[in-house]
């Protein structure tokens, strides 16, 4: 298994990663009518999601995805549908995985529940798994929404540095999983990214 891309969030001109998410559905590449296939090992899901808050609504802004292709269509050439009047062109990630990407989009999303975005991630953290969660961060913001509208935000850094404690303690003491059943264990919550106000 390897890490997987990160989402990432723009807010007040910074980039965070979303490393966490605790409310209702955030993004169904489904609603849109797409049905996305492996980019490579580091992206399953075939897309990375760009979001931001613009008056403070939220909103979706650039959509890197990786769409089947056709025979006889070439490997790299956008042909996905139009969203919200936007049309996709050629991935500029410089990675050439995804053969669709879009940009300013300013699709709003109506999200009810929070999101927790890190920033300057620990590198002495790195596992080679899944999504990386917020205690990873040195700079942690938790923003609340109802209905896709920015209604509070909390400085969780001070959280994310006592949550970082408590996991490096645990897994120091902690021996690796052993059986089917904790190996498995252990890979769902390596891409689970939801958490609650405890974790």
């Amino acid at each position: 298994m390897t890490a997987q891309f990160d989402d990432l969030f723009i807010y007040r001109d910074v980039k965070y990663s979303i490393a966490g998410i605790s409310g209702s559905k955030l993004f169904d590449p489904a609603d849109f009518g797409l049905n996305p296939f492996m980019a490579s090992t580091a992206c399953w899901r075939g897309y990375i999601i760009t979001f931001a808050v613009v008056d403070s609504h939220l909103v979706l802004d650039t959509l890197h995805v990786n769409l089947p292709v056709e025979m006889g269509e070439a490997r790299n050439q956008p042909n996905g549908p139009v969203i919200n009047g936007v049309e996709p062109t050629p991935s500029t990630t410089g990675l050439n995985l995804f053969n669709n990407e879009y940009k300013n989009l300013n699709y709003h999303i109506e999200y009810t529940g929070d999101l927790l975005l890190g920033e300057g991630f620990i590198r002495e953290l790195y596992v080679h798994m899944g999504f990386h969660p917020a205690w990873k961060y040195k700079a942690v913001i938790e923003l609340m929404f109802k209905n896709g509208v920015l209604t509070s935000e909390l400085d969780r850094s001070e959280w994310a540095e006592q949550m970082r404690q408590k996991f490096q303690k645990e897994s120091a003491n902690a021996r690796k999983p052993s059986t089917r059943e904790a190996i498995s264990n252990f890979v769902k919550r390596a891409f689970d990214r939801r958490y609650t106000k405890d974790k």
